[in-house]
């Protein structure tokens, strides 16, 4: 069993039980205590877990409602919005997940009067919210195409396997992300692994993957991998980012940084 897929399974044990064993998971990887022992060190140290004797408690998320993150660094979203709505064009099918900032990035879209034709594909209730006509009536200028799955509050969005099922039955032209973090060793990932499952099947799925990241989202402490940075397209950031030494290598690796 590679490393990724240990950890993330042991992501999926703390989600589901607040704990993990050492000797537990050691028996059900079928691999040794030492090599547990590792992945639960690199873990804690990119702040997912806390080490105990005997194996590894979860850490709670500092400010994670989704109503919170969504107004933080409001100014700076709403930049890097206006910024990343000059790479849409008319009639493209367009991926969006359920991050904050892309909430602020519906909402740039839907007040884009010269965008027509557009398809979009996102498991966030929010965003489909802010691209719905409010009248009830179907949108001439939009197609919203809300995920099916199983549905959670914080944020408001679907999940699970039957959403990325849904995602593999359309290729779109663009996959609009929110990271969690981003580097040039992990690409982009997100804290919570259901939510890297959604933003990965989008971007395999995608001619072209925009990441949309406030600067505090650069060289953060990398989690759950959901696209390499070869696979990235265009980074959208803002002009914070120039100050964090992380973002000079994505600048390097990356095909396209833009900064708003």
């Amino acid at each position: 069993m590679w490393q990724e897929e240990r950890q993330q399974k042991i992501r999926h044990y703390l989600s589901a039980f607040g704990q993990v064993s050492i000797d537990k998971i050691a028996e059900d990887f079928d691999v040794s205590r030492e090599t547990i022992r590792r992945d639960l060190l690199e873990m804690e140290k990119s702040g997912e877990l806390r080490r105990v004797r005997g194996g590894a408690i979860a850490v709670e998320v500092k400010n994670s409602s989704f109503r919170i993150r969504h107004t933080q660094r409001l100014q700076e979203k709403r930049a890097i919005a206006a910024t990343a709505l000059k790479l849409i064009k008319s009639g493209q099918t367009i991926f969006i997940d359920a991050g904050s900032t892309c909430v602020v990035m519906a909402e740039a879209i839907a007040g884009a009067n010269g965008l027509r034709d557009l398809t979009i594909i996102t498991n966030a209730l929010d965003v489909a919210r802010k691209l719905s006509d409010p009248t009830g009536k179907p949108s001439p200028r939009f197609k919203v195409i809300l995920l099916t799955g199983e549905f959670k509050q914080d944020p408001m969005e679907t999940f699970g396997s039957s959403t990325i099922i849904e995602i593999y039955r359309y290729m779109a032209d663009l996959a609009i992300l929110t990271p969690w973090s981003i580097d040039v060793v992990r690409g982009a990932s997100d804290y919570y692994s259901d939510a890297a499952d959604i933003a990965r099947a989008m971007s395999q799925n995608a001619k072209q993957t925009i990441i949309i990241a406030d600067y505090t989202k650069i060289g953060a402490n990398p989690q759950t991998k959901f696209c390499g940075i070869e696979k990235i397209d265009h980074l959208v950031t803002d002009s914070k980012a120039l100050s964090k030494p992380a973002f000079r290598a994505l600048q390097k690796a990356i095909k396209s940084t833009i900064i708003a």
